[in-house]
């Protein structure tokens, strides 16, 4: 039987998919398994590969704003389909959304969703096809039985990240560093603390190193990190700071003949403000190469920090971001607009801090809150921007004084939201 595993691969996941794909190619028990990365999967796609191959294992990794078009592809493929092709084909799924609601993902037309990190139970699961074992077994996973019927697998242990590689090598993808993985603070907004039940791991600097020393040999000089708080690497306590562990990293990278440019502090890795002091910034300030910091504050509001349990004030949220002004840094300041219990006067104080802010030399990053599957705000109604701060936005936008696509977000979030309430509802797309 011949078998191809074949990804929905694009920029948007990139990020999440490329560490499996490194996975299942390093495994010598899937040295059968043919890997192939298409872009936009249509069933024009699926009917080609089927005349080259017995079974295709189909897989996607999406997130939640993305719920709405793959809903639609998914419903187009069904529908172009024949049953005999159906039927040669396993539709996979993974990603944060896939993660936190398992039941609409499965809704959608997916066989199995993956919940959480999938390296190990992904390429488990395509050692069970080869060997004709019972792929139901797999842990870390969700399968429907009946109409609505959510089953949900053992789940594995955390994986040790050294075990597993960064980027495929043999494929030439390569995305920024993950040397952190989960979070151990509280945010009620955020997937990342619920996923992975608020612990935080980290790879080891040897690693690191190790893989840094081999990019550089490859002209792949511009190191850049994937981490959900730069400052808490190495961090055995949430709040605390590892001061040792991050300068020694960052100065041995500068040691790495080749290497033109590091990144730290930057998306894909913000810092938290509780984090930022004055004696850590002047002292990796060195071996940096970017000018800019990203930093969460989310709202100018106390009373919605507390509610968010994020952990941090207002003021010193305020004071992190002049710390990286007073070392020579642009702090890129997230805030989130629509959070739940904000009433029209929390989201002034908002706006009068990013207006307060804008005097200085920080850029404000605005999103818009979607409530997301698997955390605690997840059964929380969409609900519009008020009008009036809507029109701020939109002149402080026109002014350069905010970055992000923001109003783009308020409508991702509200069609996200609505067809995750229809998927609740509606039957699933079988065969």
């Amino acid at each position: 039987m011949s078998l191809a595993i074949v990804f929905d691969f694009s920029k948007k996941n990139f990020y999440s998919l490329t560490p499996l794909i490194a996975t299942i190619d390093a495994d010598i028990n899937l040295n059968d398994v043919v890997v192939i990365l298409e872009e936009n999967i249509d069933h024009i796609v699926l009917k080609s590969l089927l005349k080259k191959y017995d079974r295709l294992v189909v897989g996607f990794s999406f997130r939640t704003a993305q719920l709405p078009e793959i809903y639609d592809r998914m419903a187009k493929i069904y529908k172009a389909l024949l049953p005999s092709e159906l039927n040669r084909i396993i539709f996979i799924a993974g990603g944060s959304h896939a993660s936190g609601s398992p039941q609409t993902t499965l809704k959608t037309g997916f066989d199995f969703a993956f919940i959480g990190e999938a390296e190990y139970s992904l390429s488990l699961f395509l050692e069970k096809l080869i060997l004709e074992d019972d792929e139901y077994k797999t842990p870390g996973m969700a399968y429907l039985e009946g109409k609505d019927q959510v089953n949900i697998t053992t789940k594995p242990e955390p994986i040790n990240l050294d075990d597993y590689p960064f980027m495929s090598q043999t494929r030439g993808l390569f995305p920024p560093l993950e040397i952190s993985r989960g979070c151990a603070f509280g945010c009620t907004f955020c997937q990342v603390p619920t996923l992975f039940e608020h612990r935080t791991r980290h790879r080891s600097p040897e690693i690191i190193l190790n893989t840094i020393k081999w990019m550089a040999k490859r002209k792949l000089n511009d190191i850049r990190f994937i981490t959900p708080n730069s400052f808490g690497y190495m961090s055995s306590k949430p709040h605390e700071v590892n001061h040792e562990a991050i300068v020694k990293l960052l100065s041995s990278i500068r040691t790495i003949e080749g290497i033109r440019s590091v990144y730290f502090g930057t998306f894909p890795g913000e810092v938290r403000p509780e984090t930022v002091s004055l004696e850590l910034m002047k002292d990796i300030k060195p071996f940096l190469s970017n000018s800019r910091i990203s930093i969460g504050l989310q709202s100018g509001s106390n009373d919605v920090l507390r509610e968010i349990h994020r952990g941090h004030t207002v003021e010193e949220g305020i004071e992190a971001i002049n710390v990286l002004l007073e070392t020579g840094f642009i702090p890129i300041v997230d805030i989130i607009i629509g959070l739940p219990k904000a009433t029209k006067e929390d989201e002034l104080k908002t706006i009068k801090v990013i207006k307060e802010l804008t005097k200085k030399e920080t850029v404000i990053r605005a999103h818009v809150f979607m409530p997301l599957p698997g955390t605690k705000l997840e059964s929380t109604p969409f609900k519009p921007v008020y009008p009036s701060i809507r029109k701020i936005l939109g002149k402080l936008s026109s002014q350069g004084k905010i970055e992000g696509n923001w109003s783009n977000q308020e409508i991702y979030a509200k069609t996200a939201w609505e067809t995750g309430q229809k998927l609740l509802k509606y039957p699933a797309i079988t065969r």
